[in-house]
């Protein structure tokens, strides 16, 4: 969900194998250089971040520097977008938790931050008395969240 309707928020960056050698990322220096025909380096989004607010804010990044349309591409597939990365030189959308759990090296992008946002939605009265009493430093640390945000 976008980040102003939800309760936690979880930063996204690109993930890949070679560690960057700056502290965030530009997706500027993934633009290919004249003349060069061969394939680009691909940024790859999985599922859950086929969502406005994060897929179009990067795809005019990506247009306003001057990648190819083939360079950001929607996976069907968490697992094939992480394989992308962790097989080859594409580097992958997630949050720094997503990274450290497929062995990737992660870096905040240079031109936007984008996030992921969550908050919980109960199918029943008894679910919703059951999640308001859990800590929620606990429910942040399921999507990976780094603090709980203040209490309603």
């Amino acid at each position: 969900m976008p980040p102003t309707e939800a309760t936690w928020t979880v930063p996204l960056g690109l993930a890949g194998r070679t560690p960057p050698a700056t502290r965030r990322l530009y997706v500027e220096t993934l633009r290919p250089g004249r003349g060069d025909t061969g394939p680009a380096r691909r940024l790859c989004l999985e599922p859950e971040d086929d969502v406005p607010h994060v897929r179009d804010r990067l795809r005019r990044v990506c247009e306003s520097v001057g990648l190819r349309p083939s360079q950001l591409i929607v996976e069907k597939s968490p697992e094939v977008a992480a394989a992308r990365a962790i097989g080859g030189e594409d580097l992958l959308l997630c949050p720094p938790a997503r990274a450290r759990e497929l062995g990737l090296h992660w870096r905040p992008i240079g031109e936007i931050d984008p996030v992921r946002g969550y908050a919980l939605v109960a199918g029943s009265p008894d679910d919703a008395d059951r999640l308001d009493a859990l800590p929620r430093e606990a429910i942040a640390r399921c999507p990976g969240a780094d603090a709980a945000p203040p209490a309603p």
